[in-house]
């Protein structure tokens, strides 16, 4: 498992699929990183991850998170491009 913690970029947004009763809630996070150039010095970058959850997961996190609250997700990581 893989976790990461930072702050909602945005709404979750929950998607409902109707043939399937599936439901899916995006949102962003993003995470503050601070790492030491080949010169010493600190340099802070944002990486943005996008998150998937499903089912009631879902539905809770399309519920309670709102844009800009701090939050910790554990799960898988998958690459898509």
């Amino acid at each position: 498992e893989f976790g990461i913690e930072g702050n909602l970029t945005r709404d979750p947004e929950q998607v409902r699929f109707a043939e399937s009763e599936a439901i899916l809630t995006k949102f962003s996070i993003a995470v503050n990183r601070t790492f030491r150039n080949q010169k010493g010095e600190s340099v802070e970058e944002v990486l943005y991850m996008p998150v998937q959850a499903w089912g009631r997961l879902g539905e809770n996190c399309a519920t309670y998170l709102t844009k800009g609250r701090e939050v910790r997700v554990v799960g898988r990581l998958r690459q898509e491009r």
